[in-house]
């Protein structure tokens, strides 16, 4: 597509985006996901709470309790998900961060301009770590609430001290409950990746459903952060990375292979349609059968008649038109994808240990930052304007300080109130921001109508509060991930419950929060309004970049290989630098997109795939760096010169493809290319074993990254030729 349709696409794209995304985050804010349900740990959390607000009550603590209380309540919601060893470890650093952010708050308190430059700082800093991971983003919210709730007292040095150790003390009490054996949720890396088969089988049965896709990137996500944080034993831990790896490349194969298929309905619906939909349900059951096996820690029923009568309905689909090449394709992309299956299948069926390795293996990176998600190394290469995340952090950090400023000179009670709306209603994408501030805003304004209500009719003592207060905070961390509105609306009714308990009349609290509520929220809207992102409009963009950074970081580690002498460890790192920070820009946006309103089209599918695929390729080339860094004296490798330049000259095509929206002209032979070099590789077993062994290496990986390119390659054909396709039927 040239620059000009492009820009009719952008303009015509921004005309209807406002009124298509306020629509789409009008029904997000009412949309009720009963899987998000938390029931048995959102009671947990709430025994947490409301035990120490209990004994303070009854001892005539009542301050102490609620300060107790509060930090228990700000570690309630960070249990609420995630695995054990995830949530302990995640719950443990919020803890710490809101014990020294209360403080640095408390102190920061009676002086109006330092706290707000500190809520700015540390608002910054809270939106930045949305790069390392989504545990990471809370530490940083929670402790920045925190931070703003104790700027509102006028405390000593001694008092900010002890203010900080009371919700230090609730926090790790919350800790505490989630270390416990006989209360821990049972999400293992088990349930995990029962979950992504699950949601792969979903997936199987329509590619094209916008929640499937999201459910599946979600799944896998959170496995592979699970399994990243796994202490299973090694064997059973390998197995469990087979899995996962098993069922990247099943989402990667159905995605070419479901391509492919609705090229063929859409070429012909009702020769099509029928036999179509019947392979992807019995691809679907496949699916199932190894989600159950997974679960049930016994082996797959025979799945054997499965695939008899999934090959048939493929043979006969492929033998209708033996002319047909798209037909005769699907027998291939068919083959790779089910033995994809049976690996998987095979895995599930047992965890013991599995065939001898490969002679030859990958060696991972021992150091921290040759790791693809290592987290300081990530934050560094977002210390970046060229970052998205980093400015989004900027955006967020400059509402924080216009919210804190009115806050810190407001005559309204409780103002911090709008700084606090504000930090949770602003996200990095525009549909979020719009859902959370509709939903904060309704939930809370409805929440203090029913708390009047309530006190109205109920005679407030503090046993019918702490009552009720059981009962709205328990359905509060229930419903955090199922529905926004109504955790808005429970949380309000206890947070204005929690502070009645120290003298504050319920009336002018629920006035307060409202109106607090609707200046936050309504800040945070206003901005992105100004500074809007539409992220669907730069993932070709994004990916186009993401491939280059990683083409020219992976000819400048080849070079080291090819001439030793050309080492140059400052350039390799700024090139892994920039392909790290590129590589977040693409996740970010893709991850995004996907939130945006369904008018708003890109290819999901492919584009999430490609990244997958470019994450592998990035991969490799950290372990190519490693081997630099463990083999310091190694002897030049000239012969590699033809392969090293074709494997570059193909990301770079990739990628003028993806940013022009162009066809992909076909790839070079890489088969004999590889001949080749594994002839000369025979020739120096003997000769010089130093280069032989080298070669063997940078062979092996080279064939890694070149079935990635081949991969790569079949997206992007099949991608081009649907679109060329659907133009033609629209002419």
């Amino acid at each position: 597509m040239g620059k000009s349709a492009q820009s009719i696409r952008i303009s015509s794209g921004k005309r209807g985006s406002w009124l298509a995304a306020l629509q789409h985050a009008w029904k997000m804010a009412f949309r009720f996901d009963r899987s998000q349900l938390v029931i048995v740990r959102s009671l947990i959390s709430t025994f947490g709470f409301i035990l120490p607000l209990a004994l303070g009550v009854a001892t005539g603590h009542v301050v102490e309790g609620v300060s107790i209380a509060g930090g228990a309540s700000s570690l309630g919601s960070v249990s609420l998900n995630a695995t054990h060893s995830i949530r302990i470890r995640t719950m443990l650093l919020a803890s710490l961060g809101v014990a020294i952010s209360a403080c640095v708050g408390a102190l920061a308190g009676p002086y109006p301009w330092p706290s707000i430059i500190l809520i700015g700082l540390w608002s910054f800093i809270a939106g930045l770590m949305v790069v390392i991971s989504q545990q990471a983003m809370i530490i940083g919210l929670q402790s920045t609430l925190a931070l703003i709730i104790l700027t509102h007292f006028n405390l000593s040095p001694i008092q900010a001290l002890l203010e900080a150790l009371l919700l230090l003390i609730g926090a790790l009490f919350q800790v505490l409950l989630s270390v416990i054996p006989f209360w821990q949720s049972l999400s293992s890396e088990r349930s995990m990746l029962t979950n992504s088969y699950q949601a792969l089988a979903d997936y199987a049965l329509d590619a094209n459903d916008i929640n499937n896709i999201r459910q599946v990137n979600v799944e896998l996500k959170q496995t592979e952060d699970t399994l990243n944080t796994s202490k299973s034993s090694r064997k059973k831990a390998r197995k469990f990375t087979q899995l996962l790896q098993q069922a990247a490349n099943i989402r990667l194969s159905l995605t070419i292979f479901t391509d492919i298929l609705q090229m063929m309905v859409d070429q012909d619906n009702e020769r099509y349609a029928k036999k179509v939909e019947n392979i992807l349900r019995q691809i679907e059951n496949i699916l199932r059968a190894i989600a159950h096996s997974v679960k049930s820690h016994s082996t797959t029923t025979n799945l054997s008649q499965n695939y008899e009568v999934l090959d048939t309905m493929v043979k006969k689909l492929v033998e209708e038109d033996k002319s047909n090449y798209k037909l005769q394709s699907i027998a291939l992309y068919y083959k790779a994808l089910r033995s994809h299956l049976r690996a998987a299948e095979k895995v599930a069926s047992s965890l013991h240990p599995g065939p001898p390795s490969m002679s030859w293996r990958i060696r991972l990176p021992r150091r921290p930052e040759l790791h693809i998600k290592n987290p300081l190394a990530t934050l560094k290469a977002n210390l970046s304007l060229e970052s998205t995340a980093f400015r989004h952090a900027i955006r967020l950090a400059i509402v924080m300080i216009i919210a804190a400023t009115i806050y810190r000179f407001s005559p309204i009670e409780r103002s911090y109130w709008i700084p606090i709306s504000a930090l949770f209603v602003l996200r990095p994408d525009f549909t979020s921001t719009i859902t959370r501030g509709i939903a904060r805003m309704i939930g809370t304004t409805c929440g203090a109508l029913s708390t009047a209500l309530l006190l109205h009719f109920v005679s407030p003592t503090n046993t019918i509060l702490l009552i009720i207060e059981a009962i709205v905070t328990s359905c509060a961390y229930a419903l955090l991930f199922a529905n926004y509105s109504l955790f808005s609306y429970f949380i309000t009714i206890q947070i204005i419950i929690l502070l009645s308990f120290i003298n504050q009349p319920a009336s002018e609290l629920e006035f307060y929060r409202v109106i607090d509520t609707i200046i936050g929220g309504g800040l945070a809207l206003l901005v992105y309004i100004l500074w809007p992102t539409w992220e669907h409009l730069r993932v070709a963009e994004n990916i186009a970049r993401r491939l280059e950074t990683l083409r020219k970081y992976y000819l400048e580690v080849m070079n080291a290989y090819i001439s030793p002498g050309q080492y140059d460890a400052e350039r390799i790192q700024q090139y892994r630098r920039d392909a790290l920070l590129d590589r977040t820009n693409a996740h970010a946006s893709v991850e995004r997109a996907l939130n945006e309103p369904e008018i708003h089209q890109f290819d999901k599918n492919t584009m999430q795939c490609l990244l997958t695929e470019a994450d592998h390729i990035a991969e490799t080339v950290l372990s190519l760096e490693a081997y630099l860094l463990e083999m310091p004296e190694r002897p030049p490798l000239p012969m590699v010169i033809q392969l090293t330049h074709s494997i570059a000259q193909a990301l770079h095509t990739f990628a003028l493809a993806i940013q022009h929206e162009q066809p992909v002209q076909l790839m070079q032979n890489f088969k004999q290319l590889i001949q080749e070099l594994e002839e000369k590789r025979k020739e120096l077993r003997h000769t010089d074993p130093a280069a032989f062994t080298t070669l063997s290496f940078a062979l092996h990986v080279s064939r890694r990254i070149i079935s990635n390119l081949h991969t790569m390659n079949q997206l992007l054909n099949t991608k081009y030729e649907a679109q060329r396709e659907t133009s033609t039927v629209r002419c």
